[in-house]
């Protein structure tokens, strides 16, 4: 269970957290992001690429907004997922669902902010060994025009505490 009780964390859905402001997509780290992922698709590298490829320009890959994560991007504080204080023990949170719908690619030259929701919180039987506490969450990725280029769906989930949790075996 969660340090905080269900219908606490059930009352914070729909609680929304600015959390990026001016996220440049920049070719350089486009680039870097690219290679680590082993991406070799010339158009993630060259302008002209991209429009051979039909692109207005460099499109970033479609997790590159992960990196929205990064200290360099969040406002102080909110450099994890997810943004809000659910009480879950870290050591029994887990990583569950995460996809992306996007408006539109992310090109370079773009400058993105966004902000995150919390949108669910519930809780399901584990095999009668406890609760899993489920939280979805949804960032909404803006342009400098105010449209909304791509929205982030992630699921965290805590899972029971187990007998070797508390040193038994």
């Amino acid at each position: 269970m969660p340090n905080r009780p269900i219908a606490e964390l059930k009352s914070m859905i729909g609680r929304s957290e600015d959390i990026v402001d001016e996220m440049r997509i920049e070719a350089g780290k486009v680039a870097e992001f690219a290679h680590a992922l082993g991406c070799e698709d010339p158009v993630h590298y060259e302008q002209d690429a991209a429009q051979s490829a039909g692109l207005q320009a460099i499109p970033a890959p479609i997790t590159f907004l992960r990196t929205s994560v990064f200290p360099r991007y969040r406002r102080e504080g909110l450099d994890r997922d997810p943004v809000f204080d659910l009480g879950f023990d870290k050591r029994r949170e887990v990583h569950g669902e995460h996809s992306f719908r996007f408006e539109r690619p992310i090109y370079v030259g773009d400058t993105l902010s966004a902000s995150a929701t919390l949108v669910d919180v519930y809780q399901r039987e584990f095999s009668g060994k406890g609760m899993l506490t489920f939280a979805v969450q949804e960032t909404e990725y803006r342009d400098e025009d105010g449209e909304t280029v791509a929205t982030e769906r992630m699921t965290v989930i805590e899972v029971p505490t187990t007998d070797e949790d508390e040193g038994g075996r």
